[in-house]
């Protein structure tokens, strides 16, 4: 039961999968791994102001005016619905013939929508949304007067032209998208060691690579990866490595799911089911008035039911056998073994009217003793889970952390040599890249 316990925790820590395995454990469906990557405004502004040159415009003007538009201090970088603002102070002045105008102080005022192309490269839509007050809405110079707000607002395609480049190369540099994935993705194909004490290794074949819209609220720009792949736990020596692919081009969705869900069948094998139940059976007597004692038992299954075969000695020698049938509850979330029946098929006619077998402790015994093992193993592998992804070094400069929010159970099988329950973990999660 420990080794399972420590298995399904360590699946939820390195938290690579939201896989779902059929009963058998030959199947193997795709999973998700999540990376969400965040750039605040701040950082953006602050690499901005190295990179934006302060000579932003200089040429002709409308009404034969020469303009020369040079930037005059920090540019303020902020971020919400979903777009970039771009404040920047400028210096301005005009020339007419042998005439030009003392410098104006302004701000330039620009919006940015983020998009991501295919080829992992982040692209600027860049829009001139107006200056900041206290231009003048004309001034004199010589012989003629000037509308300056006009005037700079038909030289701003050049300024545009100027920055977005900039823009563009700078986020790049700042976000580095196909940076941050490469390596994840190229070392997802080795299969990786998660359990020396049962040599349990993380083997992955990565598909395809999706992603959520770029967003930009809150003075923060935030974009969730989602690495499509199978995902599978080998248990002994190291699996070889799948054939690494190159990374594919990004495929954009409208919707990304930020938490995690993990599917996964739960397998119970009978061993450990008889090593939980035999300090509560072996030689241990049961009855009142008539007592039978427990000398040996053994599990196993038929017709989805499990079946138990008793030893007795007492004042009944021989076989008894008890049916079980585990039944799920989807309202209040719980699997539990509520029907346990003898069999008297076979048990002779003592048995058939012998009710105080049926009113008896055994059956009672075992009901609860199979269900609080279930319970124990759930309830385990979430606390076991919960501490493990409180923060994970899984690499170099990345690091995992989470909480898991719920645990819900669904159907189980009852195999040839084990119960298979589906269970499934959902949580918020983050790999961080330092």
């Amino acid at each position: 039961m420990r080794q399972i316990l420590c298995l399904f925790s360590l699946l939820i820590a390195f938290l690579f999968t939201s896989t779902l395995c059929d009963a058998s454990g030959n199947g193997v469906q795709s999973s998700t791994i999540n990376l969400r990557v965040e750039v605040s405004a701040t950082d953006l502004g602050n690499i901005l102001n190295k990179s934006i040159n302060k000579e932003l415009f200089k040429g002709q003007g409308g009404l034969g005016t020469s303009v020369e538009i040079l930037r005059a201090g920090a540019v303020a970088v902020t971020a919400s619905n979903d777009f970039i603002y771009l404040s920047i102070p400028v210096q301005l002045t005009f020339g007419y013939g042998m005439f030009t105008t003392n410098p104006l102080k302004t701000d330039l005022r620009f919006k940015a929508k983020v998009n991501v192309s295919p080829d992992w490269r982040l692209k600027t839509e860049l829009y001139y949304t107006g200056l900041s007050d206290g231009l003048l809405d004309t001034i004199r110079l010589g012989m003629i007067k000037l509308k300056p707000k006009s005037i700079v607002e038909s030289v701003t395609q050049p300024v545009q032209k100027l920055l977005a480049p900039v823009i563009d190369n700078k986020l790049n540099d700042t976000v580095r998208l196909r940076d941050k994935v490469t390596p994840l993705w190229r070392d997802a194909f080795t299969p990786v060691l998660v359990d020396k004490n049962f040599n349990a290794w993380l083997k992955l074949s990565p598909e395809r690579i999706v992603m959520s819209p770029l967003t930009a609220t809150n003075n923060m720009l935030r974009v969730s990866i989602g690495l499509i792949t199978t995902t599978e736990i080998v248990i002994g020596p190291k699996p070889a490595s799948s054939q690494a692919k190159p990374l594919p081009q990004i495929q954009q969705l409208t919707n990304f799911d930020d938490q995690f869900h993990i599917q996964l069948a739960t397998n119970i094998f009978f061993t450990d089911l008889v090593n939980a139940l035999n300090p509560i059976l072996i030689n241990q007597t049961f009855g009142d008035d008539k007592k039978i004692t427990i000398r040996s038992f053994s599990l196993k299954s038929k017709d989805g039911r499990l079946v138990i075969d008793l030893a007795a000695t007492g004042d009944f020698n021989g076989e008894l056998t008890l049916v079980a049938r585990p039944v799920y509850n989807p309202q209040n979330n719980s699997l539990s073994f509520d029907n346990i029946e003898f069999d008297t098929r076979h048990a002779g006619f003592f048995v058939g009217v012998g009710s105080w077998l049926f009113n008896g402790t055994i059956r009672d015994i075992i009901k609860d003793k199979l269900n609080t093992t279930i319970v124990d193993q759930l309830n385990s592998a979430r606390l076991k889970a919960s501490a493990a992804l409180t923060r994970i070094q899984l690499a170099d400069h990345v690091e995992l952390s989470g909480t898991v929010k719920d645990l819900r159970l669904g159907e189980a099988v009852v195999a040839a040599d084990r119960l298979s329950l589906q269970v499934t973990v959902q949580g918020e999660t983050g790999i961080n890249l330092k």
